[in-house]
């Protein structure tokens, strides 16, 4: 469902929030989404309400849908993946040699955890400066992958880079 699919439909979006809950906390039964608040919805809204100290009415009171919102929340942000980062480099905007820039602490942390992975990458310091040690992991970098050492971070090296991070250590874990 989209998200216009729940406005003015109160019913169809309790049910869709406590089947999130249910899938966080199998305590709470599952309910099905389809817009009836039949024993389904009401005994799932009564286990909800007497784990969390509310009159197990089985009726969705005021207090009771903020409780309700407030699980939902929680559990979607516990469900659902996180929020990818994307960061695109600009191809008419190279990070040189001396300059200043947020992303450059981007690839110094990029560089620097490659350092743990493959050691002829030098390790750099993560000061977001393209300092002498930032500048020699680069064309450490660029000279293992046959590329020209500039020591510039342009596109063609920031795909390089971003590839070879996610490949290496893209989900964390080692």
């Amino acid at each position: 469902m989209r998200k216009n699919d729940y406005i003015g439909k109160p019913v169809t979006s309790l049910q869709t929030m406590l089947r999130w809950i249910s899938a966080a906390d199998p305590a709470i039964p599952a309910v099905t989404p389809n817009g009836i608040y039949g024993s389904e919805t009401k005994r799932a809204v009564t286990v909800f309400q007497r784990k969390n100290g509310l009159p197990a009415s089985g009726v969705t009171d005021y207090d009771t849908w903020k409780a309700i919102c407030r699980a939902y929340h929680t559990a979607k942000t516990e469900l659902d993946p996180a929020q990818p980062l994307e960061v695109v480099m600009q191809p008419h905007k190279p990070l040189l040699p001396g300059s200043d820039n947020r992303n450059l602490l981007l690839v110094q942390c990029m560089l620097h955890n490659l350092h743990e992975v493959y050691e002829d990458i030098p390790d750099c310091e993560l000061s977001g400066k393209c300092d002498a040690s930032t500048e020699r992991a680069i064309r450490a970098l660029q000279e293992l992958c046959g590329m020209q050492c500039t020591g510039v971070v342009d596109k063609a090296l920031w795909q390089l880079l971003c590839g070879l991070y996610t490949q290496a250590i893209g989900d964390g874990e080692r």
